[in-house]
């Protein structure tokens, strides 16, 4: 009672077999107490998603361009 995956290129140091114990559906929700946010949906301009920007949090250079936190 083995599975055989595909795992992606990055991942070939993994075995590709797995017993069947070892691969579990994850559960729904795995932190009790949570809630999911639910996001605001975008308003369409000319034909492209905008949503509206609280507050930007925080910035970083990332691979040669910037990544925002935004609220």
């Amino acid at each position: 009672m083995a599975y055989r995956l595909r795992l992606p290129h990055g991942m070939k140091q993994l075995h590709l077999v797995f017993n069947v114990v070892k691969l579990t559906p994850a559960p729904d929700n795995p932190i009790t107490g949570r809630k999911m946010e639910d996001h605001p949906p975008p308003v369409v301009i000319d034909g492209e998603a905008e949503w509206k920007v609280e507050e930007i949090l925080d910035s970083r250079w990332y691979r040669k361009r910037f990544q925002y936190l935004i609220k």
